[in-house]
């Protein structure tokens, strides 16, 4: 399944901050994947759910997330 998300979500990605456009599930033995239009120079990346982190919201009070950290070996 792919659901496209609107309005996107601004996350923070091992390849540095972006809008999330879709998320594409393949099922419950496979980690969802969001493809992400990064900020710093326009390419489009695929990033598996555990290497996404959702930014934070100043209005809210919600600092934003440590960056995170590409994930080694399947873990």
């Amino acid at each position: 399944m792919i659901k496209r998300i609107n309005p996107e979500i601004y996350v923070n990605t091992p390849a540095g901050e972006g809008h999330a456009l879709f998320l594409i599930d393949y099922g419950p033995m496979i980690n969802s994947v969001w493809v992400v239009h990064l900020f710093a120079d326009g390419s489009v990346i695929h990033v598996d759910s555990p290497e996404v982190k959702i930014m934070g919201n100043a209005m809210y009070g919600i600092d934003d997330p440590k960056s995170p950290v590409e994930r080694i070996n399947g873990r």
